[in-house]
């Protein structure tokens, strides 16, 4: 993965040297603390991910960064804490980044425009589970979605509830079949971990019949368009995607990949133990992270306090795993899917009606040909009498002399 991680950077500096609209003193200084960064042994990751972010920087700052003056800098750090296309975890990276790269601008000093940036994490957010995603806007989203690598991603994203960076890392031959559906390994910041998957397994079969490359070390997320087409998909192309789904799904919850991660996290804290949950999200064993989930699931509290009246909560139901099981093939296929993964057979009647309608063009079509070109009739019909003998030679024999007799 080095050597994509490598070709990435590579990409995204020649952006950078490109791009008209960057100031070229503010270029100049990206480039040398990507530079700086990669001696002092950082991560390919966190090297791409700054060389993302700063000309993101530098466009709101609009200013060479060494002649900006703190009021500039309120400027900016105010248009951060306004955005809610990204969530307060990237606002605080944003905001560590820039203090970060000051000091190195100041020789290891932070200047004193920056002094003021806080970049300490507030505890729990104040999200309550009615901010969060939920199956059913999943589900939107997967109606919404209009490709089979969108609805794989937005699938898989929901059921690991994996960092980002734990999936784009991801190749075809990650996923192996398992008795229950597949397996995939992810390697995250605690080391690799296998994981189950249950309801994404027909959308990545899916995805996995059209893709592009069929070896096992192929990235499994590529671009599927006209540009690029086939070449890993960048994290920008990924959030593009999930925001115009989530636009025409009618989502209007934040849907960046950190979201989709805490929205599955609260979820599963209402059937998993502390100590699955930091085996499943990939955190330390012990980590005072799952009690966060915990709290904003109200798990524990909510039973308690209807205990305290005698009241008995309803229990909730186990995880009900959703498959359309096509009639013809007996596949398991994903609740939005139309058509079955195996036998392209409908599966519902919008589709069927949809395959009729398409059907009954086809055979206009036909018609149209036989009367305007008699000759191309004639050659279609002695095709298929062609195809006929090898099956059924008696019959064929028998249309032969309807053809001629009539």
């Amino acid at each position: 993965m080095v050597a994509i991680k490598q070709a990435l950077i590579d990409n995204q500096k020649k952006k950078i040297k490109d791009d008209p609209d960057l100031l070229p003193e503010n270029k100049k200084l990206i480039l040398e603390f990507q530079r700086y960064l990669e001696l002092q042994d950082y991560s390919n990751q966190r090297q791409y991910k700054y060389l993302i972010r700063l000309p993101i920087l530098s466009e709101q700052l609009a200013v060479p960064f060494t002649e900006a003056s703190k009021e500039d800098i309120e400027r900016l750090v105010l248009w951060l804490n306004q955005r809610d296309d990204i969530t307060d975890t990237t606002k605080l990276d944003y905001k560590i980044l820039l203090k970060r790269f000051y000091k190195w601008i100041g020789n290891g000093e932070y200047p004193e425009c920056v002094k003021f940036i806080s970049t300490t994490e507030k505890n729990n957010n104040g999200k309550l589970p009615e901010d969060l995603l939920t199956e059913k806007d999943v589900k939107k989203l997967l109606q919404a979605a209009d490709h089979p690598r969108n609805r794989a991603f937005i699938a898989m994203l929901w059921e690991t509830g994996a960092r980002v960076s734990e999936l784009m890392d991801l190749k075809v031959g990650s996923l192996e079949d398992y008795k229950y559906g597949m397996k995939c390994v992810v390697k995250g910041k605690t080391g690799a971990r296998r994981r189950m998957l249950i309801q994404s397994v027909p959308y990545l079969n899916d995805w996995l019949k059209t893709h592009p490359h069929r070896e096992k070390d192929a990235p499994l997320w590529v671009n599927v368009g006209t540009r690029n087409n086939g070449q890993v998909m960048e994290y920008r192309a990924l959030l593009k995607m999930l925001n115009e789904t989530a636009k025409k799904a009618k989502v209007s919850k934040p849907v960046n990949p950190h979201h989709f991660r805490h929205s599955r996290a609260t979820y599963m804290a209402n059937h998993f133990t502390e100590a699955q949950m930091c085996e499943w999200f990939g955190w330390v064993q012990g980590s005072d992270v799952p009690a966060r989930y915990v709290h904003l699931s109200g798990r524990d509290i909510d039973s308690a306090y209807a205990r305290m009246y005698g009241l008995k909560e309803e229990e909730e139901e186990g995880l009900e795993v959703e498959f359309i099981t096509c009639p013809r093939c007996g596949y398991d296929n994903g609740p939005t899917m139309q058509y079955c993964g195996r036998c392209g057979m409908a599966l519902n009647m919008e589709a069927a009606l949809e395959a009729e309608d398409k059907d009954k063009q086809v055979g206009i079509s036909l018609l149209q040909t036989i009367q305007n070109n008699p000759q191309a009739a004639q050659e279609m019909m002695t095709s298929m009498v062609q195809i006929l003998a090898r099956h059924n030679p008696e019959l064929a024999e028998a249309v032969e002399e309807e053809k001629n007799t009539g």
